[in-house]
């Protein structure tokens, strides 16, 4: 297994920073949409790599395949949403709040050589996961309106958890990538 594959597939955990830092460097040029979507595609190229990798290596790699299809979803949503203006929103970070357990499980197919170095990764990005899956059900509520109208836990915790949070787990999965060469 090649780091640069692990690597390539942590790129979309990394989409808040990539997208401050292109919309500072291209004067609003570039839209978030666009970086997200590029994103995703690196993220799905990298991890259908690694899944091609892992066929040989591990015989859990099929655990990989909700993050390829997560990417995926990411990649075509996000493609078609340059397209229809009308979409709602909700459906991106849905499918950004389903990449951490879905990570979990891509770390899960590692070979059982392996196995011992990522196991702390696996906790923290199955926690995390966690999390996101609560603030996934979260966001689905928002889709009801509220009588009263009052900040929830998306305005506090949804900064923190794109800013810190999401980049932690492609973080996790490149050290995972370098300790499993």
């Amino acid at each position: 297994m090649k780091p640069g594959q692990l690597i390539a597939s942590s790129a979309v955990f990394f989409f808040l920073w990539a997208t401050m830092a292109v919309t500072l460097a291209s004067h609003g040029s570039i839209g978030s949409r666009t970086v997200v979507f590029a994103l995703s595609l690196i993220s799905l190229a990298g991890s259908v790599e690694f899944l091609r990798a892992m066929q040989q290596e591990s015989p859990r790699w099929r655990r990989g395949i909700p993050f390829v299809a997560v990417c995926a979803a990411l990649v075509l949503w996000t493609g078609m949403m340059e397209w229809a203006i009308t979409v709602p929103d909700l459906a991106n970070r849905a499918l950004l709040f389903l990449l951490p357990p879905a990570a979990a499980l891509l770390l899960s197919s590692f070979p059982d050589g392996c196995r011992d170095g990522v196991r702390m990764p696996i906790i923290v990005v199955a926690v995390i996961g966690i999390v996101s899956l609560f603030l996934a059900f979260n966001a689905f509520l928002k889709v009801i309106p509220s009588p009263v109208p009052a900040p929830g836990v998306m305005e506090f915790v949804g900064p923190l958890y794109a800013l810190l949070l999401m980049p932690l787990v492609g973080l996790l999965l490149i050290l995972a990538g370098v300790a499993c060469r």
